[in-house]
C-alpha cells in the first residue's frame, strides 16, 4: 500500500518527515555549531516544536472528522 495514495497518508508522510528534520537539525546544532544548548534552550526548541506537532496533527484529526462525513463516490 503506497501511503501518497491519499490525502491523510500525504500528511503523516510529512509529518515524519517533520520529525526527522527536527531531530536531525537538533543533533546539528548539538555537534556542529556554538550554541550553549542548556536544558531550557532544549526545551524552548521542544515545546515549540511539539506545539508545531499538535497543531499539524489536531488538522490532520479535523480534515478525518470532514472526510468520514463526506459522501466520496
Amino acid at each position: 500500500m503506497n501511503p501518497l495514495n491519499s490525502d491523510l497518508g500525504v500528511y503523516v508522510v510529512s509529518g515524519v518527515f517533520a520529525l526527522v528534520v527536527f531531530a536531525v537539525a537538533m543533533a546539528v546544532l548539538v555537534t556542529r555549531t556554538a550554541v550553549d544548548l542548556t536544558p531550557g534552550t532544549v526545551a524552548t526548541f521542544s515545546v515549540g516544536f511539539l506545539l508545531f506537532v499538535g497543531v499539524y496533527f489536531t488538522a490532520m484529526a479535523v480534515y478525518r472528522g470532514i472526510e468520514s462525513r463526506e459522501d466520496v463516490k
